[in-house]
């Protein structure tokens, strides 16, 4: 890879960029297929670990809207409608995390037992990392221009 390629000059491409919110795509998807949270199931009496589609389905969401990005910063004429898209990509992911945090710590508390985060949530946020870092790195890769 170029240095041109890297800085983003015009009538080159970064091939990088648009890995990263594909990388966070994949790891968003992985977040979910692993344990989330626990919750209480009354049929049970007891509590049930729960993967990440069923105690974080959100996610679902901004998979599509990391493959969006992915797909803008892929382009050729990347500029303002796509630096918002990431600001607005970044900013619901880093919010539905950080909601989904005190949510369910608000829930282990209301029900006076440990909360329990899993390796998913772990992944989704290292997943928010690693788009919050192609945001950055997108914004000023297309000031240059």
């Amino acid at each position: 890879m170029t240095a041109d390629a890297w800085r983003g000059v015009p009538g080159s491409r970064s091939r990088f960029l648009p890995a990263l919110p594909m990388l966070a795509m994949v790891s968003y998807a992985v977040a979910l297929l692993v344990p989330w949270h626990h919750r209480w199931d009354p049929a049970l009496g007891a509590y049930r670990i729960v993967d990440g589609i069923d105690g974080a389905s959100w996610l679902l969401g901004v998979i599509v809207l990391c493959a969006l990005l992915a797909w803008l910063l892929g382009r050729e004429q990347a500029g303002f409608f796509t630096k918002m898209a990431a600001g607005a990509t970044t900013f619901l992911a880093l919010t539905g995390m950080v909601v989904d945090y005190l949510n369910w710590q608000a829930v282990a508390g209301a029900a006076n037992s440990p909360d329990y985060v899993g390796p998913g949530f772990y992944v989704a946020l290292a997943g928010t990392g690693v788009l919050l870092l192609s945001t950055v790195l997108s914004w000023r890769w297309i000031e240059s221009w």
